[in-house]
């Protein structure tokens, strides 16, 4: 059965273009460059976005449309009207937390309040410089009526002048004027007499200073007030108190800093990158070793992350300090696919011209590499039409580079190895690019001498124009130790054990995953703004949560006494949950407007709510125009001439809200209890806006997953040459991700937009480190499936080692960063490669052994001297039988170079070293033999043309038999070789 068509028509396509550009080098290297430096002009116009609503909020959210109905029927005017329970927006405004210094850390003490209110008269006195004009809290400041609102001022002034007998009570307390402050809000963490709502001692104390943003003058002139603030309060010391400051904007402005402050980590990375690319590609041998490729092959992945951003940003895509994470995990991605290009290159005969060479590498290593181009690309296409902003910014950003990290290898590092071979063919130094003798001809020589200053092109080929090649130790290791181990019953019961065990931590994890991004996360550790977070999760976040508005959308007549019940049973459906207070906690217009009417109606004459009229005249006025009432004007919309009520809210209390849990099940109960009611009803907080990524992050984590591995098992069903493999890394994809989604709850990752990036980048790399090892096991034609799973583990486990770490050596730097966004990036990204390496080194060749389907080949009927087919030397990788150091075979045997065993990822045997034999002679060679292939037309890399003429006639040139001669063997005994190596 053959199923890799369209595998054969991708690789000779590319060895076409891989002759191509051996002939014209230059233009490719120089439109390269050009293309990398008129995109990266873009940069320009780098334009960063930091607002953390517009990042991390999804853009379908509910509550984005519940706040668009407040906004249109209950209007705000900061100016004038201003009710910091009333926001409809988190808006502009300067925070501070105050603990005391002394040993009873009680911030009402006389010696603590008086510092607190020193603090207060220093902030309203702070001002800012705009235009050569001064602006103080008492210009910008928002105001009820004429007076500027600093929430927590009316109790501090209280707490000041108050005497022995009055008595601070929690939550409410009630003012010498008959006004009472919600203490809650301003004390944090009381301390209550015994069976008493009164207030011994406190440690924390809230200001809030609240600034006009209605015009985006006031907005503008507020936010400079605001970085005056923050200047102001770096510089500020007490001997009494200590000072926790913050601002929603400085928020952002932090956001914004992650970019400049992840360029020092990705300078190591891209040094650690290169030094370890250089010393990867670097040999004994002066004209072989080839340090300047590792140098290029970074610098290509470098120039792709250039042109990357500045299309994009040329495009109109705002960078933001998430997509900073994305010049990581390309340079590890360009790294592989060089490693991919030179080991392919390593392979071919070093006789033959450099376009032959570049031919017989583009046909190998471009297959790979653009298949796992696919791969990677549909991943991230997927996870760009997701509703989070940051996600679907970052996947646009990546796909883009690695589209480009792709074209570049494929020009501009092609065009390099074109230069690099010319200088290997004429048997040059890698540095001085002068002729060098070989390690024979200068044997008299000093030994330094024949260290630094010789070398061979030819190193390897015989006499009779053979190309001898040898193992790398891992291979070895690979082949004798780690896969006979590997394979005996018991290690594989231990690796069953182990693995149950990782997949119920797995599932067990995935059950406790934890959703959603805490804003103060969004931060550098260091930052002033995290440990305002902090104290004030510590000290707010706790009993007393959000103050939720319940709207009733339609007109009612409230008029009537059955309509009141309706409310009343709706408001109490509110308050009657593990969320909420009760009703003593909430606010509502109706309920205190009745009161005073029953209250006054024998002192107030007409006062009455019977009628239509007289509820909707009395409501107006007097009740709206009493101090007291006055702010429930904000919640009740009346038509043009308020003869009836179209829409209204009242409050609820929340409590208990003291985690991402208890902020997502709190909205979903208030929504839930909304859409069941006969009433039109909408909940809202402007704190629900980010609430909404929790609801959200699960399913689109689950619907992306899903999309993505659907997607990957056609692609592996349609290009990877075995539909059983299809299956398998289907299987491999789904115990993967369970695994990075479920011990990423154990390194306390949330499941959020961030992590949600890695866990699609996860399909991409489960299906690289899946689909080899699967294909490598079906495609050896030995019936033991220990030897089938030691030749899968001998082929494969060097470049799985060697593209996982180089993966994570790309994303190393990003474990040091003081962000959590980098240390997410790294931990996730750290999770998938090495949970994706397990799989495909250790699980998934036991499995094999245990449940592997037949191989993929089937064997010629007939004699069994005919079924073994051409004969391959497992030292002399003699897949090029008109390899132009030998005269021209039989006709019979002359036929194209073998494609090889191009898989479809980085991960392939081309990562192998040059000299390996089972490379060629097991792997490469075999599949083409059992296909039947070795009575092809007379054609291939060296006699397709009709000018062929070999290299040189030599007569110790002999040709290929159906014989195994000594040291030649054939693919069915390259695999039973394994297999004695596995019995022994």
């Amino acid at each position: 059965m053959a199923f890799d068509c369209i595998d054969k028509i991708i690789s000779r396509s590319f060895r076409q273009y891989g002759r191509f550009l051996a002939r014209h080098p230059l233009p490719f290297l120089l439109l390269s460059i050009l293309v990398a430096g008129g995109l990266g002009s873009g940069l320009y116009f780098l334009d960063t976005e930091s607002s953390v609503e517009d990042l991390y909020t999804p853009d379908d959210g509910r509550g984005k449309t519940e706040r668009a109905y407040v906004q249109q029927h209950f209007p705000t005017n900061d100016s004038t009207s201003f009710q910091a329970t009333r926001l409809i927006n988190l808006g502009r405004a300067a925070n501070v937390i105050i603990t005391s210094k002394a040993s009873d850390d009680n911030v009402l003490s006389s010696t603590t309040l008086a510092a607190i209110d020193s603090l207060n008269t220093a902030i309203k006195g702070i001002q800012a410089e705009v235009s050569g004009k001064n602006y103080s809290h008492a210009d910008l400041c928002s105001k009820w009526g004429t007076q500027c609102q600093v929430g927590g001022e009316d109790f501090l002034d209280f707490a000041l002048r108050k005497n022995d007998s009055t008595a601070i009570s929690y939550p409410r307390t009630v003012l010498p004027g008959g006004s009472a402050v919600f203490s809650a809000g301003t004390l944090g963490k009381p301390t209550l007499k015994t069976g008493t709502d009164v207030v011994e001692k406190a440690k924390s104390f809230r200001l809030d200073y609240y600034l006009r943003m209605d015009s985006p003058s006031d907005d503008k002139l507020s936010e400079k007030w605001e970085l005056a603030f923050l200047s102001y309060m770096a510089a500020f010391k007490s001997n009494f108190i200590t000072v926790c400051y913050g601002t929603f904007g400085a928020l952002e402005s932090e956001l914004a800093a992650l970019t400049t402050s992840v360029i020092p980590l990705f300078s190591i990375t891209f040094a650690v990158l290169i030094t370890f690319s250089i010393l990867s590609c670097m040999m004994l041998d002066m004209v072989r070793t080839k340090p300047w490729l590792g140098m290029l092959g970074v610098l290509s992945s470098g120039m792709a992350i250039v042109a990357s951003i500045g299309l994009c940003l040329f495009c109109g895509v705002k960078f933001n300090s998430v997509v900073a994470s994305m010049p990581f995990l390309a340079l590890g991605i360009g790294v592989d696919d060089l490693f991919v290009m030179l080991a392919a290159w390593r392979k071919t005969h070093p006789g033959g011209s450099v376009e032959e060479r570049m031919g017989e590498t583009y046909a190998e290593a471009a297959v790979s590499i653009t298949i796992t181009t696919v791969t990677d690309g549909l991943a991230f296409g997927i996870g760009a039409i997701t509703p989070i902003p940051a996600v679907r910014i970052f996947c646009i950003f990546t796909l883009t580079a690695v589209i480009f990290d792709y074209l570049f290898q494929i020009t501009f590092f092609g065009a390099c190895m074109v230069y690099i071979g010319h200088r290997e063919k004429g048997n040059r130094h890698a540095t001085t690019c002068m002729r060098v003798p070989t390690p024979e001809e200068a044997k008299d020589r000093s030994g330094c001498f024949r260290a630094m200053c010789t070398g061979n092109a030819m190193a390897g080929v015989d006499g009779n124009g053979e190309y001898h090649g040898s193992d790398h130790a891992i291979m070895v290791f690979f082949r004798k130790y780690f896969g006979p181990v590997i394979t005996k019953w018991w290690v594989k019961a231990i690796v069953l054990l182990i693995y149950g065990a990782y997949l119920g931590c797995a599932i067990w994890g995935c059950t406790q995953v934890r959703q959603g991004i805490r804003l103060s996360r969004l931060a550098p550790d260091d930052s002033f703004v995290v440990d305002f977070f902090d104290k004030q999760d510590q000290y707010y976040f706790g009993e007393y949560g959000p103050r939720v508005a319940v709207i009733i959308t339609e007109p009612l007549a409230f008029w009537e006494e059955s309509t009141r019940d309706q409310v009343e049973k709706l408001l109490a459906k509110f308050e009657d949950t593990d969320f909420t207070f009760g009703r003593t906690e909430s606010e509502s217009w109706l309920r205190d407007y009745l009161a005073f009417v029953n209250q006054y109606s024998g002192v107030i004459p007409g006062l009455s709510a019977a009628t239509k009229s007289s509820f909707l005249s009395n409501l107006s006025d007097p009740f709206l125009k009493n101090a007291a009432f006055e702010r429930y004007a904000l919640d009740i919309e009346f038509n043009g001439d308020k003869s009836a009520i179209l829409s209204t809210r009242f409050f609820v209390q929340t409590k208990n809200i003291i985690n991402s849990d208890r902020e997502q099940d709190m909205m979903l109960k208030m929504r839930e209890i909304a859409d069941s009611m006969s009433i039109k009803t909408m909940v809202y907080h402007p704190n629900f806006i980010f609430y909404d990524q929790y609801i959200i992050i699960l399913p689109n984590t689950l619907q992306n997953l899903g999309i993505a591995t659907a997607t990957m098992f056609v692609v592996a069903l349609v290009l990877v040459p075995h539909p059983v493999c299809s299956v398998w890394v289907t299987l491999s994809i789904a115990s993967i991700c369970t695994g990075v989604v479920g011990y990423m709850t154990f390194w306390d990752v949330n499941l959020d937009a961030i992590s949600m990036i890695n866990i699609i980048m996860c399909i991409g790399f489960s299906v690289d480190f899946s689909a080899h090892i699967t294909y490598a096991f079906v495609s050896c034609t030995e019936k033991n499936r220990n030897a089938r799973a030691v030749f899968a583990l001998y082929s494969l486990g060097m470049p799985i080692l060697q593209g996982a770490l180089s993966t994570i050596l790309g994303v190393s730097a990003l474990s040091t960063s003081v962000s959590y966004i980098f240390r997410t990036f790294f931990k996730t990204m750290f999770l998938v490669i090495l949970l994706g390496a397990l799989h495909g080194l250790v699980i998934l060749p036991v499995v094999l052994t245990l449940l592997g389907p037949p191989c993929c080949q089937k064997r010629d009927k007939g004699k069994k001297s005919d079924r073994v087919g051409p004969q391959v030397n497992p030292g002399h990788p003699v897949d090029m039988p008109s390899h132009p150091y030998n005269p021209k075979p039989p006709q019979e045997h002359i036929n194209r170079q073998p494609q090889g065993y191009a898989m479809p990822s980085r991960y392939t045997p081309q990562y192998m070293e040059a000299n390996n034999p089972l490379n060629d002679a097991k792997m490469t060679t075999y599949l083409q033999h059992l296909n039947g292939r070795n009575h092809a037309p007379s054609h291939g890399p060296y006699n397709d043309s009709p000018s062929y003429k070999p290299y040189n006639d030599s007569p110790s040139y002999r040709p290929y038999n159906r014989d195994s001669s000594p040291g030649q063997i054939s693919m069915p005994k390259a695999c039973k070789e394994v297999s004695v190596i596995f019995r022994k």
